[in-house]
């Protein structure tokens, strides 16, 4: 049956067109309309704005509506010309802007500048109408008009000051950096703004970009001292400083900068985020502590607190950032998720299972894989199966995240086999999957299943030759499980050819090196492991590669220090009963 109302797209011309003929009765603002054309930002007078029509002529609700249909149906020449035409029967703005658009849309430039000279014949200080009309003149090249509509862009910006930033963001419409801070240079000149400090601080943003740091460093600090106390440049100067891994004087400078302004919030949160660069976790919360004392509600602080927290294990600290939060109504579903996590590490499953059940938005498939996993370890192995079988349906997308999620769970509780079947249930879907593949490798060398380990991981290297995770598996499996020492050798050369600093495959290199009866040279790659970072299983090897020298004292402080370290690691505690070796004995 036929629509007998107008279907809601087309409510949008009406609406518009309806309200010219409201305001038909009002007192014109302008003694008479104009029929200037002047190019937007030229120096002509402004234009008055014309008079709306006394009625809505037929010509004009027909070039309004079929505009819009065409526009509904991606037709932009036709919306271009049509809303072109009511523009200028209306002598409407709004319609003006909605041509220029369909224009641009339709990649017709010159179509683009004509809506454009009309808008600005409209409505002479609409920011928007000058900034397109800035990108237009770059992009023809126009640097005459792309300076005019760029000084009328900064004239027209709605916040003091920033409408040089404004000009250097649509400056970057120009593919070469120094080409953008040319014009910016030609702008500030016209506008006789050397001693500006937001002109000298766009400066120096696009000279950073250009990578002319010595020239962005001398227009920062130029802005900071034109204008004292004022925190941009001086941040600005301080991530330059990053940026260049100048971190000592990066900090040294974030200092001064504190000492001149101790309560300065934006200094203080750059300052938390060095020492979050630096892995400096507790001196960037004691940061945060310090912010939230002087002001208590902040909520981007208190977030970033918390999940400072939260990731260091200081539960107190986290629930009472997040409690603040939900205090003050701030990111309902963040931090729903993030006291969900406060609770489960703190062993509170029931109060963790509720905050859990809140979480709506883009976090809650993680926190129904939380309560799966939660479900998992309550012993509840059908009930949480069945709520990542759910999200399987759900998302069809994900569903092999869905079976490396179950896989995973059903592990952690020493369920090997039903692990096993999922991954066989998913592979058989998705034959080939390199992350499937990987998953039931790992599986299969625990059950003791080489041969599986082998057929896998030897499919994902058909496909992906240098899956460096993949060559150092096998190699390792190879070298650890069977005699096939130069096979083994010959895969972890690889992977550490692609990745040379890889403790893992530094250690399986020392460990081939070792069952080849090498083990001087193994000790070599096993230490250069541990230098990467500690790690129990690398410090085992070691410890029995020492041994094997006769160098039984240093194996067993190896030992000790791995004990003290990882008193419950498997692996570790396994050859350590081989050797008869306990905490005594060190």
């Amino acid at each position: 049956m036929r629509n007998r109302t107008l279907a809601p797209f087309l409510l949008v011309p009406m609406l518009v067109l309806i309200a010219f003929a409201s305001n038909a009765d009002q007192p014109p603002s302008h003694a008479t309309p104009t029929e200037s054309t002047a190019a937007p930002g030229s120096s002509a007078p402004a234009p008055a704005v014309a008079q709306s029509p006394t009625t809505l002529s037929p010509e004009l609700i027909y070039a309004a509506l079929v505009a819009e249909v065409a526009l509904q149906r991606g037709d932009y020449d036709a919306a271009f010309e049509h809303f072109l035409r009511a523009a200028e029967l209306a002598r409407e703005p709004s319609l003006a802007e909605r041509a220029v658009r369909s224009a641009l849309n339709a990649k017709r430039s010159a179509a683009a500048r004509q809506a454009l000279d009309l808008w600005t014949d409209l409505e002479p200080d609409a920011p928007q109408a000058h900034q397109l009309a800035a990108f237009l003149a770059l992009e023809a090249g126009d640097q005459e008009w792309a300076l005019a509509s760029l000084e009328r862009v900064i004239e027209l910006a709605g916040v003091p000051g920033q409408g040089y930033l404004q000009a250097a963001q649509i400056l970057g419409r120009l593919p070469d950096p120094a080409d953008r801070l040319r014009v910016m240079r030609r702008l500030v000149d016209a506008l006789d703004a050397q001693e500006d400090a937001d002109a000298q601080f766009a400066l120096a943003t696009l000279a950073a970009a250009a990578n002319q740091d010595e020239v962005a460093i001398q227009l920062a600090e130029r802005a900071a001292k034109l204008r004292p106390g004022w925190s941009d440049p001086q941040l600005f100067l301080v991530r330059l400083l990053v940026r260049r891994e100048q971190i000592e004087q990066a900090h040294a400078m974030l200092d001064r900068y504190l000492g001149e302004a101790p309560a300065d919030p934006e200094l203080k949160l750059m300052k938390a985020q060095l020492h979050m660069d630096a892995e400096e976790p507790e001196q960037a919360l004691a940061v945060f502590d310090e912010l939230l004392k002087r002001d208590p509600e902040r909520p981007d602080v208190l977030m970033a607190a918390a999940v400072l927290a939260l990731e260091i294990g200081d539960l107190d600290k986290a629930r009472r950032f997040l409690e603040a939060l939900q205090r003050l109504e701030e990111r309902p579903n963040d931090v729903a998720f993030l006291l969900g996590q406060v609770e489960e590490q703190s062993g509170n499953s029931d109060a963790a299972l509720a905050l859990y059940e809140q979480v709506r938005g883009q976090n809650r498939t993680s926190a129904q894989v939380r309560i799966a996993s939660l479900y998992a370890k309550a012993g509840e192995i059908a009930r949480a199966r069945e709520l990542l079988q759910q999200l399987r349906d759900q998302s069809p997308g994900q569903d092999v995240t869905f079976y490396l999620i179950e896989g995973e769970l059903l592990r952690a509780q020493g369920l090997d086999q039903q692990a096993l079947d999922v991954y066989d249930r998913a592979l058989a879907e998705q034959p080939a999957h390199v992350d499937l593949l990987y998953a039931r490798a790992m599986l299969a060398v625990g059950m003791d299943k080489v041969g599986m380990l082998e057929r896998d991981l030897r499919r994902i290297l058909v496909d992906h030759p240098d899956h460096v995770d993949a060559l150092n598996a096998l190699g390792y499996t190879l070298a650890d499980r069977t005699d096939r020492l130069d096979a083994a050798q010959a895969f972890i050369e690889r992977a550490l050819q692609l990745r040379p600093d890889d403790p893992a495959i530094l250690d399986s290199m020392g460990w081939v090196l070792y069952r080849k009866g090498q083990a001087e040279d193994a000790e070599d790659y096993l230490r250069k492991a541990l230098e990467q970072g500690f790690d129990a299983e690398i410090a085992a090897h070691l410890g029995e590669v020492l041994w094997s020298l006769g160098r039984k004292d240093e194996a067993r402080e190896v030992w000790g220090h791995a004990l003290d370290e990882a008193p419950e690691h498997e692996y570790l505690l396994r050859v350590l009963s081989r050797f008869r070796f306990s905490h005594t004995d060190h």
